[in-house]
C-alpha cells in the first residue's frame, strides 16, 4: 500500500506486505509490527521521534533490493493516481531516495530488501523515544 500520510499507530500490528507512507504521520509507529516492511519518506527529519522502537529497527534503505521495492510501489502510485508528490520523488530520485526510512522487524532482518548482498549503504538511524 501507498498512502500520502497516516495518523497515528501507522503499522500497528502489521504481520506482512509492504506500506510506503509519503507523508506526514503521527506517533507510535511500527508498535507491534512483526512482519512485513514499511518506508517512510521523512522530509523534515522528524520520523524517528514517532517510532516505536520496541520491536523494529529503523535504518535508510541499504539494499538495491529494497531501492527497487520502494520505487517500483511509487511508481505504481503515480500511474493509478497521478499524484503529484509521488512524481516529484520519481523526478528526482537521487535526491530523495536519503530522505527515505525504512523500518523493520526481526523477521524481515534478513531480507534481500532489507539487507541484501547488495548493500547501497548501511546506516541504522539513531531512535529517540517519544
Amino acid at each position: 500500500a501507498v498512502v500520502e500520510g497516516a495518523g497515528a499507530h501507522c503499522c500497528e500490528y502489521m504481520t506482512g506486505g509492504c506500506v510506503v507512507v509519503l507523508g506526514p504521520v503521527g506517533r507510535n509507529v511500527g508498535a507491534g509490527m512483526t512482519g512485513g516492511l514499511g518506508y517512510f519518506y521523512d522530509e523534515d527529519g522528524s520520523f524517528a521521534s514517532k517510532l516505536n522502537p520496541e520491536i523494529v529497527t529503523l535504518q535508510k534503505v541499504v539494499s538495491k533490493a529494497g531501492e527497487n521495492q520502494l520505487k517500483g510501489l511509487i511508481q505504481d502510485h503515480f500511474d493509478r493516481t497521478n499524484s503529484g508528490k509521488a512524481k516529484f520523488i520519481l523526478d528526482n530520485w537521487k535526491q530523495e531516495l536519503p530522505k527515505f526510512c525504512q523500518i523493520v522487524p526481526p523477521s524481515e532482518a534478513g531480507t534481500p530488501e532489507a539487507s541484501g548482498d547488495d548493500v547501497v549503504q548501511s546506516e541504522v538511524v539513531e531512535t529517540q523515544k517519544a
